[in-house]
């Protein structure tokens, strides 16, 4: 029996194709890079995005994967904060480097160590792979796209009202994620979400949840937020499609001044934008490019206490059975949907 160490990764030969398991060397890091010998994989929309149009993808094969968590294995000579033996989450920035080695679907992956976090004992690996890239886009979301002040940053102009926000798909990942971080930053939150995940939705901090199929659902938030005497200025659509934007659109209309519409995909060409509405297409590619500040700020000093102190909880993990080899079913279920959870494997 050898005792050598391999490298796995499930490549993708070519676009459209299906998942490959292939054995590949094992990276060494960059000066400011962390390697990761994972112990889990989450599945996310934009790798079965990725993998059936082939998006941001210059060359195959590719690996694909974002979310991932296990074990330092080794350090660049500008890292100070991570060492060999951490147990750690990271946020892979493959879809911006397309290197192969930053990739999540395989044992080890590089990771920058400004999106890296430190996992506390009670928290384990399938769950913390639930996180990385949705806490990464609600952070861009919120602290760049909208400007909110970072919790725990003193601010003296915080407006004596609350800020109302909603946030369209409260119980998907990215909602997961923004509702609970703009419930840290001081925010109102709103959401939609089916009703089995409304009492989800509230735990996490919003102050009312309502039936996205309903049809007083438009009437219905602006009714609650009115009740609560706040304004929903602020909204993130974590679905971003052409039935849900009209409807997102439709409550930020119900107020004065003007509003933001921050969402996750392409805005429909056939959908007007109303006068006073400002929308953005959230970069979440920033978090690795031009905001590693704020990436470090979130997931080198922020989540580590969030999740000691159970101010922010993970995802429901599903585990996908047949660890790389199973990534390919957790691809093709995902693009079925999925509701309320993340699928993840375990290696």
């Amino acid at each position: 029996m050898s005792n050598m160490v391999t490298n796995l990764a499930a490549v993708l030969p070519s676009a459209g194709s299906s998942l490959v398991v292939e054995e590949r060397a094992i990276p060494a890091p960059g000066p400011d890079e962390v390697l990761v010998r994972n112990r889990a994989i989450a599945v996310n929309p934009l790798d079965w995005k990725r993998q059936a149009f082939g998006l941001f993808v210059s060359e195959y094969p590719i690996i694909l994967g974002m979310d991932v968590s296990g074990i330092v294995e080794a350090v660049g000579s500008a890292v100070s904060l991570f060492k060999k033996g951490d147990r750690v989450l990271g946020l892979s920035p493959v879809a911006v480097t397309g290197n192969p080695d930053h990739a999540g679907f395989q044992t080890y992956t590089l990771v920058q160590a400004s999106a890296v976090t430190k996992l506390p004992d009670t928290l384990d690996f399938k769950q913390a792979a639930t996180l990385p890239a949705s806490v990464g886009t609600a952070a861009i979301t919120l602290f760049d796209v909208f400007g909110f002040p970072l919790p725990q940053q003193p601010t003296s102009t915080s407006p004596s009202a609350p800020t109302g926000i909603l946030v369209w798909s409260g119980a998907s990942s990215a909602g997961n994620a923004t509702i609970q971080l703009a419930r840290l930053a001081g925010l109102k939150v709103f959401a939609s979400a089916s009703p089995r995940h409304h009492a989800l939705v509230r735990s996490l901090g919003a102050t009312e949840v309502v039936d996205y199929r309903s049809p007083t659902a438009v009437a219905d938030l602006a009714s609650a937020a009115q009740r609560a005497g706040v304004e929903i200025r602020y909204a993130v659509d974590c679905i971003s499609t052409e039935e849900t934007i009209p409807l997102v659109v439709d409550v930020l209309t119900k107020f004065e001044g003007t509003k933001k519409l921050a969402h996750l995909w392409t805005w429909p060409e056939q959908i007007p934008v109303p006068e006073g509405i400002e929308e953005t297409f959230v970069k979440g590619r920033d978090i690795w490019t031009e905001r590693r500040d704020l990436a470090a700020r979130v997931f080198n000093e922020l989540l580590p206490a969030w999740l000691e102190k159970g101010e922010v909880v993970p995802q429901t993990a599903r585990v996908i059975e047949g660890g790389l080899e199973g990534l390919q079913t957790g691809l093709d279920e995902l693009r079925k949907g999925v509701s309320g959870e993340k699928l993840v494997v375990e290696l």
